[in-house]
């Protein structure tokens, strides 16, 4: 059965029936939000009525938090502000109707949705431009009501069964749910009370059939409301006997309405990862900021755009100048086009809706810090391996890579672990650990392979505290490795002479990941050459003290992650000097 995503037209029907205490009521305001508008009735009492194109409408006695002011909105206050209106439901078509002296407001709550005003059958504003074919949905054209449909609260016994045995429907319940417009809840819930398989022909029915589905309709029509939701995903004005499941009752359809769509509405804000909204944040108060500090120049260029006086090439040439490009109704700074102003609209107004939109991702965030699991604090995994105590991984092919630390380091692991088939990397800068490819048994080392251990031994050697972005890099074997230097020359403690041949590596660039692992019992932490699959973080040589970048991954992977992890574990992974975050991607816990 397919899962709710709008009301019904049963629904919708006894809500209108529900909500006649607002007929009469005088339209004191009115709001909006994305998607959403809000009228002010006052009926003895001041109500907001939420109205949601393509899904609902309901009342609530709270004002709305976060509006802006769109052009639409105000074209809705100049016409129903202090009218009295009158609420209606079109037929048995999804379509609520706002009255008012000789205006109307056309609320469509089927398909994507619409909010239509109508003066004098002619449609003077619609939220959205629509054209079905059938009806085109603009300013200035006659408004038009969908292609007739059956109205179904309506039809005598006799049309009920003219159009059922006609349908084109290859079963009962898609023909009461499509045909007649009851939705596949209701449409069910009529087979399974008739006893009829809702699987069967609608052209096999006999009379007896059709009647008892008739009669049924009826009695759903009439039904004393009982409005519940099953399981958070079957919305119901009535007890439905076809689903059973977790039920929870309300006194109003109004209520059961919000609080469905509040269910729905916040598993999508929960669904965003807190990093999305801190990054839409820090978009937002980053352009806010950007505004402020540059607003005489944003004006000045908003003017050459909308000067209509000069061509547009010229608009275009002026705006060049002062590093502005036009693209539509939109100016966007030509070296950050993440500022992009709306020219139709007043700056004060689009700062204003910048600054709402923050206020809304701040209340996001801290609801969904309310909704985050616990943090974790579990042991980091240990390697009992030999080469656990120096740096260490895994290239893509699976070689052993091991590195020294230190001095000492450099001249224990070439002294007490260098095989003849190994491959010896070390970076052409004094100050550069030793890093050795171990060979497999069955396989030789690759140039793959060479090129990752380069890439450590460069970001581990002493061009990172230079802060180089790249640097030369070679590799030679085992046998070319000795303590004992050319007659007349002398190595310094812990040094290695080279002989023959060296081949190198040009410009190997300095940066490693840091990959981040965890189950319930521990987590790792291991540096990389290569993007490793989960969480990671990219560091390059920069410009931010180590403890800043070391607080920034931690704070990322509580937040994400919800695990607490060692800081020295981490800063010892990090090469020695000054750093930058390139990219950063935990995911959730």
């Amino acid at each position: 059965m397919p899962i709710a995503k709008s009301i019904a037209a049963l629904d919708i029907r006894k809500l209108i029936e529900e909500l006649s205490f607002l007929n009469g009521g005088i339209v004191r305001n009115a709001k909006s939000r994305k998607n959403e508008l809000y009228l002010l009735i006052f009926a003895g009492t001041e109500y907001w009525l939420k109205i949601v194109p393509g899904k609902y409408i309901c009342v609530s006695k709270n004002k709305p938090e976060d509006t802006i002011e769109f052009p639409f909105t105000l074209k809705l206050k100049s016409i129903f502000d202090g009218k009295r209106i009158a609420l209606s439901m079109h037929k048995s078509d999804r379509i609520i109707e706002i009255a008012a002296d000789n205006s109307r407001m056309i609320i469509e709550l089927f398909s994507k949705g619409n909010v239509i005003i109508v003066e004098d059958k002619v449609i003077s504003f619609a939220l959205f431009t629509r054209n079905y074919g059938t009806r085109v949905i603009s300013s200035g054209k006659q408004f038009d009501y969908p292609p007739e449909a059956l109205d179904t609260f309506n039809l005598s016994s006799t049309d009920f069964e003219r159009y059922l045995s006609a349908s084109d429907k290859d079963n009962i319940a898609k023909a009461l749910a499509v045909d007649f417009g009851l939705g596949g809840v209701y449409a069910e819930e009529i087979c399974y009370r008739v006893g009829l398989n809702k699987d069967a022909s609608p052209k096999d029915l006999n009379v007896s059939d059709i009647s008892k589905l008739y009669n049924t309709l009826k009695s759903l029509i009439d039904e004393k409301p009982d409005p519940n939701i099953v399981d958070d995903k079957f919305l119901s004005i009535t007890e439905l006997k076809s689903i059973s499941g977790e039920k929870r009752h309300f006194k109003t359809i109004n209520e059961a309405i919000c609080e469905f769509f509040r269910i729905d509405e916040k598993k999508k804000t929960s669904a965003l990862r807190p990093s999305d909204i801190a990054s839409r944040l820090m978009t937002t108060e980053r352009l806010i900021n950007y505004i402020k500090e540059n607003y005489g120049e944003i004006t000045d260029a908003i003017k050459i755009a909308r000067n209509s006086e000069i061509s547009l090439d010229s608009r275009i040439k002026d705006l060049d100048v002062i590093g502005w490009a036009l693209n539509g109704k939109f100016i966007l700074r030509k070296d950050n086009y993440d500022v992009r102003i709306d020219i139709t609209r007043p700056l004060n107004k689009v700062i204003s809706e910048y600054y709402e939109k923050a206020k809304r991702l701040k209340k996001a965030m801290s609801e969904r810090r309310d909704l985050r699991p616990p943090l974790k604090k579990l042991p980091f995994r240990v390697t009992e391996a030999w080469y656990s105590k120096y740096r260490w991984f895994f290239t893509r092919s699976k070689k052993l890579v091991v590195i020294g630390r230190d001095n000492g380091q450099n001249v224990s692991l070439i002294e007490k672990h260098l095989d003849k088939n190994d491959i010896i990397v070390h970076a052409d800068i004094f100050g550069s650990p030793f890093a050795v490819i171990k060979a497999d048994q069955n396989k030789d080392v690759t140039a793959n392979d060479i090129e990752e251990a380069a890439t450590m031994v460069a970001s581990y050697s002493s061009a990172w505290k230079a802060g180089a972005g790249n640097i030369d890099v070679y590799w030679v074997k085992p046998e070319q490795v000795t303590k004992t230097p050319p007659s007349g020359e002398s190595l310094k403690k812990g040094a290695f002479y080279i002989e023959g041949k060296k081949e190198f590596l040009k410009k190997v660039e300095t940066g490693i990941y840091i990959g981040f692992d965890y189950d319930d019992a521990e987590y790792s932490l291991v540096a990389l050459p290569y993007e490793p699959a989960g969480s990671f973080v990219l560091l390059r040589p920069g410009n931010k003290e180590r403890k800043i970048v070391v607080n920034k991954i931690t704070e990322n992977i509580a937040e994400n992650a919800r695990v607490l992890i060692n800081r020295d574990l981490l800063d010892r992974l990090i090469p020695t000097g000054k750093a930058s975050i390139a990219k950063l991607q935990i995911i959730q816990g």
